[in-house]
């Protein structure tokens, strides 16, 4: 990290972290926050207890044993035989069955109670501010937002959701219900990584590589305008510019944080000081990254994904391209 952002906002950095809070945590958090290092505090919730008592302890990790929702409650948490399945909504058996070559993986073996908060309430509990929002819990991910309508207004400023386009869980919000939620409440999209496309239950051979898109991570970023208007109402705007350049740097988008900096130059919270050393930083970096021009290679790079898709045998399942710019 110490290289990727400028070295003004690594100051700030060091002593204000930034906490990321992951509702869905089993197998902990993705390797991309390692990149972080000291400058990341984990505020983690995983409701299945097989998933939770793995979870490694750290000074940094405060681990919860309980789902993330709309409201503080206790809530039947359906295990399926596969973990991965595991839900707080029933499997939509009809479309399950036709779609899923091993539809017994959504069989619920059994139901548990298990407490149930909301991010505002753990947050202000945990006397934590939450910059971004990784959420993958099987159709829940829509109440989990609307539990965290404080952090959404004030402190977030990144979200990763599991989104799907069809319900493999009953009465689940799609896509469309979870991106018009985040448009509303100033959040743009920025990508779709790692788009499951399933084929169905008897047709694994034919056809091509690709199937039916059933699901993705979708990746929100705050847009300008309301990053703006959260800069100048709070009391420490530079924390929440640094948090936004540590996460455009996770996820590859270095070229959002500069340009989202150019529209505060002006601003009267900006130092002249910060401003002139981020300039400098990105000009130089931008004369590192021009790299060669190479006649062709437009058509090598469309040619090399042909070959993997052909190379590639079909399966039931692919996942396709990876989140973010890695």
């Amino acid at each position: 990290m110490q290289s990727t952002i400028p070295s003004c906002l690594i100051t700030v950095l060091s002593d204000h972290p930034l906490t990321l809070a992951d509702a869905g945590a089993a197998g902990g958090i993705h390797q991309r926050w390692l990149r972080l290092g000291g400058y990341l505090k984990v505020l983690g919730f995983e409701p299945d207890h097989r998933e939770f008592d793995l979870l490694a302890e750290r000074s940094d990790r405060v681990w919860i044993n309980a789902a993330l929702g709309e409201r503080e409650t206790e809530i039947s948490l359906l295990v399926t035989r596969h973990q991965t399945n595991t839900s707080l909504l029933p499997p939509n058996r009809p479309i399950v069955d036709r779609i899923y070559q091993n539809p017994s993986d959504f069989d619920v073996m059994k139901t548990v109670a298990v407490p149930c908060t909301t991010l505002d309430a753990a947050s202000r509990t945990a006397q934590l501010e939450i910059a971004a929002l990784k959420a993958d819990t099987q159709g829940t991910e829509l109440a989990i937002l609307r539990g965290a309508r404080r952090c959404l207004q004030a402190t977030l400023l990144v979200v990763e959701l599991e989104v799907e386009f069809t319900p493999l869980y009953r009465e689940q919000p799609l896509y469309s219900d979870v991106d018009e939620f985040m448009r509303e409440h100033g959040f743009m999209l920025v990508d779709l990584g790692n788009l499951l496309c399933h084929k169905w239950r008897n047709s694994a051979s034919l056809g091509g590589r690709k199937g039916q898109l059933l699901a993705a991570d979708a990746l929100y970023f705050r847009d300008p305008e309301s990053f703006r208007n959260i800069l100048t109402s709070t009391a420490e705007p530079l924390r929440l510019l640094a948090h936004y350049w540590a996460l455009c740097a996770v996820y590859g988008y270095l070229d959002l944080a500069y340009e989202v900096t150019l529209g505060q130059q002006n601003s009267a919270w900006m130092p002249s000081t910060i401003f002139a050393e981020i300039s400098a930083w990105a000009e130089m970096n931008a004369r590192k990254g021009k790299g060669f021009e190479i006649r062709g290679r437009g058509r090598t790079a469309a040619w090399l994904r042909n070959l993997a898709d052909k190379v590639d045998p079909p399966h039931h399942s692919h996942w396709i391209n990876p989140l973010g710019n890695e």
